[in-house]
């Protein structure tokens, strides 16, 4: 009975090195199979950015911009079809700018700030006093497109 039992338990005697030759193989030979696709993929994959986006980001700076200058963004991004309406409207509602006063007369209309800290801020103050799923998605997709247009810079 030693002897059936022996074969079974054969790997249980191997010493730690040899233990560990044998997953290494194993590991290797695993790899081996996963990362031929990968290799072929990888030179096939392409990521290219809209033109919209680019100009944008080449235009704008998001970290010191004025209330006119997001407008601009918004309308440029939303014409593009680059973003929906909903956040067209999230990001050009500016209460420093009234648009029917003349712009002589709007002396905060050219302050600039930096939209991504605005942006977060706003989201933490939406979490800390309690807004709904809606408003949490909505103020985390205007700060990432200012994210990712001031990561385009």
């Amino acid at each position: 009975m030693q002897v059936g039992t022996e074969g079974l338990f054969r790997q249980n005697n191997l010493n730690q090195a040899e233990r560990e030759k044998l997953n290494i193989e194993k590991s290797d030979a695993g790899k081996s199979k996963a990362v031929r696709p990968q290799e072929a993929s990888a030179a096939v994959d392409n990521v290219s950015i809209s033109n919209v986006w680019r100009q944008v980001s080449q235009n704008i700076d998001v970290r010191s911009a004025s209330p006119r200058d997001i407008i601009s963004l918004s309308s440029q991004l939303y014409n593009a079809g680059a973003i929906s309406y909903a956040d067209h409207i999230n990001l050009s509602c500016q209460p420093e700018i009234n648009l029917d006063t003349p712009p002589e007369s709007k002396p905060f209309s050219h302050e600039k700030k930096d939209y991504v800290d605005l942006w977060r801020t706003k989201q933490e103050n939406v979490i800390r006093y309690g807004g709904d799923r809606t408003q949490i998605e909505d103020t985390h997709r205007i700060q990432a497109i200012l994210i990712y247009v001031d990561s385009l810079r």
